[in-house]
């Protein structure tokens, strides 16, 4: 029964009531509304309500106006601090330029510092290389002019003592038919021969040891203190012991020249490594300074990079909170807006057609929804 009377009573004033219904469809209205019928129930004048609206919509006004200044402020802060905020990153942006032209300049000399190291001590390593094969040349010549020397003296020993043999006229082989003695002699100059043939250098002197060994056999027979022999043997041995000591002579004097020979080549050798060790100690030295400047460098850039990552993150984090509140304000803003467009149209509706809204507001609440929670102009009531 009351769905029906309501029903009657939405299409016999729904015509007229068009615009009230408006206002009792949006929330905002329909407490405006239930406002309106809460003073029309106390028994206040319909004019102190038209005056609550006016202050309404002047606070709207005034909360907006406020709203805006406000918003106002914090998006020019928002410009100011944006704007600081990119000079910081172009600053920094300019800082990593420079230290990357830097580096630009400081990588390159160090590959150049890199690569004159690498000649020099390729030329130290070389010079090295033929100073050992000198020193090695140089200990060969004198081991095998010490090995000269030695059979030179050998010879020399074995020469002096067959002419002290031969010269001394009461040696007792030189008697005749005297055979262990010459046996010995002949032995003597069998163990030099076969000595001599262990030389190196002068192997001919075997060759001359067999033969005073051949003449010491023959020599048994006949007899050598009246013989012109011996006088012969003494002379050759006087003449193999001038040619031993001329021989020996020229092996000094061009063992000296090889020696001066090496002492110039290896000061020159000497020389060169000196000037190339203070030369790779001096590129050493540049190369570590690039290197340690290198790495300063890098690390500036990096904590510049990272610094300037940062900043940049900075700026899109306040930009992206400038915006939201932007967003957020004009959200705010358009919603007072309708606010204040439906307090202006309630009253204007009010004003020119108090009558007919005073009876809208009564048939409202007859309909036993005071607070507009359930009751439609149209119907559509949501309980039986």
């Amino acid at each position: 029964m009351k769905i029906l009377v309501l029903c009657l009573i939405a299409l016999a004033i729904a015509d007229k009531f068009d615009q009230f219904r408006v206002f009792d469809e949006d929330e905002f209205g329909r407490t405006l509304i239930d406002t309106l019928q809460m003073q029309m129930s106390t028994g206040e004048p319909i004019a102190r309500f038209i005056e609550i609206m006016r202050n309404l919509e002047t606070s709207i006004e005034n909360e907006q106006k406020e709203d805006d200044k406000a918003n106002n402020e914090y998006q020019n802060q928002c410009t100011e601090d944006i704007k600081i905020l990119q000079q910081e990153s172009a600053n920094l942006e300019r800082r990593t330029v420079e230290i990357q032209s830097i580096l630009d300049e400081l990588e390159p000399l160090r590959s150049y510092k890199q690569g004159q190291y690498d000649a020099k001590n390729a030329w130290k390593v070389e010079t090295e290389k033929k100073l050992a094969d000198l020193v090695k040349k140089r200990e060969t010549e004198k081991a095998e002019f010490d090995k000269k020397v030695e059979e030179h003296d050998y010879a020399t020993f074995v020469i002096e003592t067959v002419r002290r043999m031969f010269s001394d006229k009461n040696q007792s082989f030189l008697q005749t038919n005297n055979e262990s003695q010459w046996q010995k002699v002949r032995d003597y100059f069998i163990n030099a021969s076969e000595q001599a043939k262990k030389f190196e250098i002068k192997k001919s002197y075997s060759k001359l040891f067999n033969v005073f060994a051949e003449i010491a056999n023959a020599a048994q027979t006949e007899d050598f203190q009246n013989s012109p022999t011996v006088n012969k043997i003494v002379n050759l041995c006087d003449l193999m012991l001038k040619q031993i000591e001329d021989s020996k002579a020229l092996e000094t004097k061009a063992e000296q020249k090889r020696l001066n020979m090496f002492l110039l080549e290896k000061g020159n050798f000497d020389k060169d490594l000196t000037s190339l060790n203070n030369a790779l100690a001096q590129l050493t030295a540049a190369i570590l300074g690039l290197d340690n400047r290198i790495q300063d460098q890098k690390r500036d850039l990096s904590d510049y990079n990272a610094r300037l990552d940062a900043k940049n993150k900075q700026s899109e984090d306040r930009g992206g909170e400038c915006r939201e509140k932007a967003y957020n304000y004009q959200l705010t803003r358009e919603k007072r807006e309708q606010k204040r467009q439906l307090v202006s149209q309630i009253i204007g509706a009010f004003s020119a057609n108090q009558r007919d809204f005073a009876e809208y507001v009564k048939l409202r609440g007859q309909a036993g929804d005071f607070r507009g929670k359930n009751f439609q102009v149209l119907g559509n009531p949501t309980e039986d």
